[in-house]
């Protein structure tokens, strides 16, 4: 069955490095609200100047691209929100409506370590930057998988090609 894999925890936790990890190891599409962000709006966009009619669009889009992933026979996994049970069951909605399955991944890793890799992207600049403010908003709206969302946990510091190994069945299409 075709699948929706949504890897979920906080900003700088590692959801987008172990999502290209699965995405690589079994060939799956990745969707990424940031991706849409640029398409949309433009390599130099700011957060801040965003209404939120653009956010609301941005989303939409990003909702249309998964589900066309979906439609096509295609996992997709999309590791660039879910920091809310609303979010992630409104990602349950479109796996409904599309016929597919939905796995949840938590990525848990402790505060202090998203902490320091903030501060660590803010000198290497690796990935896009997120500000004091947006990232105590993310943690004050962060709510990890519920025991009936029934996550796979990935805690930080576990060995990638063994986890991927130990949850093949789970990710893998069939």
């Amino acid at each position: 069955m075709v699948k929706l894999i949504v890897v979920c925890g906080t900003s700088f936790a590692g959801k987008s490095t172990l999502a290209r990890h699965i995405a690589a190891r079994f060939g799956y599409a990745e969707v990424d609200v940031d991706v849409t962000k640029v398409d949309l709006f433009g390599a130099d966009v700011v957060d801040d100047t965003l209404e939120r009619d653009d956010w609301d669009r941005m989303y939409a889009e990003t909702d249309r691209r998964i589900a066309d992933h979906l439609d096509a026979g295609r996992t997709v996994i999309d590791a660039s929100r879910n920091f809310s049970r609303a979010e992630r069951d409104l990602t349950r909605e479109i796996c409904r409506v599309h016929g597919a399955e939905l796995v949840t991944v938590f990525v848990d890793t402790p505060e202090e370590v998203t902490r320091q890799r903030l501060l660590a992207n803010r000198q290497s600049h690796d990935r896009r930057d997120v500000t004091d403010e947006d990232f105590a908003d993310i943690l004050a709206a962060w709510e990890p998988p519920a025991e009936d969302e029934h996550p796979i946990v990935f805690h930080a510091g576990d060995d990638v090609p063994s986890w991927l190994e130990r949850n093949g069945d789970v990710l893998v299409d069939a």
